[in-house]
C-alpha cells in the first residue's frame, strides 16, 4: 500500500523580509496626486546590500529546490510525497541545512546594527528607528522546520456518522490519493522530458555554451527516478535506464569538443524524447477510447476494497 511506502513532508521557512509598508508616505503620495488612499502602497527596503540576509534567502531557495528534487507534488498546501527510500537522505540533508541556517541567522544578526547605520543616509528622510526590530525580536522572525505526516487513507476514516456519509468521504479521500499519485507520475515524465529535451536543444547548437548541468541534470534525475517512481511505471524506469546508459557517458565539455560524440548523443537524446512522446500519445489515446467506468459501489464494497484502491506495485 502506498501508505506504507511513502509519507508526506513539508518544509516551512520564515525569513525577515526587511520590507516595511510606510503608511505616511503612501498617504502623502495619494494626497499629492489627488488619489484615493488605497491607490497605492509605498514599501521601504529597510536594508540595502545586506549580503548576509541575501545568503539566507539563497539558502532558503536551495532547501526548497532540494525538497522538490527528492519528492513529488501532492497538495496545494505545500505537502510533498516522499518515498520511504529517500527518508534518510532527506533527514541527513535537512540536518546540514538546519546547521547552515542557524549559523546564517547568527552571522546576519552579528552585522545587523552595521547594516542599519549603513542604510541611514540612503533612506534619509524615510528612515525610522522604530522600523527595525530588536535583535531578540529579529531572531524570532527566522525559522526552519520540517513536518512529516502519514498519507491519509479512507479506511482509517472512523468518525461516527451515517454509513453512507462515511463512505462518501472515504471515497473522496481515496480519489484524492489516486489523483495525487497520478499527478506525481506525470511530474516525473515532465522532469525527464525536460532535461532530455534540453540536452537535444543544446547539442544541436554546437557554438553555444555547454554547461556541466546539461549532463549532470540528466544523471542526477535518472539516479533518483526509480526511487521516486512510487507508482512503479515500468516505462519510466526503462527510459531512465536508457537515458543513463546513452546520455551520461561523457561530460558537457567532452561533448562540445568531439563532434562525433555530440552528434551521436544528440541523436540518442532525440530518440528518447520521441519514444516518450509516443508512449504518452498512446496512453492519451487509450484513455479517450476507453473511458473509465463510473462505479456506484455499495457501502460494504467501498470499505472492503479500500486497500485495493491504494495498492500500487512497488517501484522496480
Amino acid at each position: 500500500m502506498i501508505t506504507e511506502r511513502a509519507m508526506l513532508v513539508a518544509v516551512h521557512i520564515s525569513l525577515w523580509t526587511a520590507v516595511k509598508h510606510d503608511r505616511k508616505i503612501s498617504q502623502d503620495v495619494a494626497h499629492q496626486h489627488g488619489a484615493h488612499l488605497g491607490a497605492g502602497r509605498y514599501n521601504k527596503h529597510l536594508l540595502n546590500g545586506a549580503d548576509k540576509l541575501d545568503a539566507l534567502r539563497t539558502l532558503a531557495g536551495q532547501i526548497r529546490q532540494y525538497l522538490y528534487k527528492i519528492t513529488l507534488p501532492w497538495s496545494d498546501e505545500g505537502l510533498r510525497l516522499l518515498p520511504n527510500e529517500l527518508y534518510f537522505d532527506l533527514m541527513k540533508r535537512m540536518r546540514e541545512f538546519e546547521t547552515a541556517f542557524e549559523q546564517g541567522v547568527e552571522d546576519f544578526l552579528l552585522v545587523y546594527p552595521g547594516y542599519i547605520e549603513q542604510v541611514k543616509p540612503e533612506l534619509n528622510g524615510l528612515f525610522r528607528e522604530e522600523d527595525y526590530p530588536s535583535l531578540d525580536r529579529l531572531r524570532g522572525k527566522f525559522s526552519l522546520s520540517l513536518k512529516i505526516l502519514p498519507i491519509k487513507c479512507g479506511a482509517d476514516f472512523r468518525v461516527k456518522m451515517s454509513a453512507e456519509e462515511r463512505a462518501r468521504i472515504a471515497r473522496e479521500i481515496d480519489a484524492d490519493v489516486r489523483q495525487a499519485l497520478t499527478e506525481g507520475t506525470e511530474d516525473l515524465w515532465k522532469r525527464l522530458r525536460e532535461v532530455v529535451s534540453h540536452m537535444v536543444a543544446r547539442l544541436n547548437e554546437p557554438e553555444s555554451r555547454f554547461h556541466a548541468s546539461m549532463v549532470t541534470n540528466v544523471a542526477e534525475l535518472v539516479e533518483i527516478l526509480p526511487r521516486l517512481n512510487v507508482n512503479g511505471d515500468p516505462d519510466l524506469n526503462r527510459l531512465a535506464t536508457e537515458a543513463r546508459e546513452r546520455l551520461c557517458n561523457y561530460s558537457s565539455q567532452e561533448l562540445k569538443k568531439h563532434d562525433l560524440l555530440r552528434v551521436t548523443t544528440a541523436t540518442d537524446a532525440a530518440d528518447i524524447v520521441a519514444e516518450m512522446d509516443n508512449i504518452l500519445r498512446n496512453r492519451d489515446a487509450q484513455t479517450k477510447l476507453v473511458p473509465v467506468p463510473v462505479a456506484d459501489p455499495t457501502v460494504d464494497q467501498i470499505f472492503s476494497h479500500m486497500s485495493a484502491f491504494l495498492e500500487a506495485p512497488a517501484a522496480a
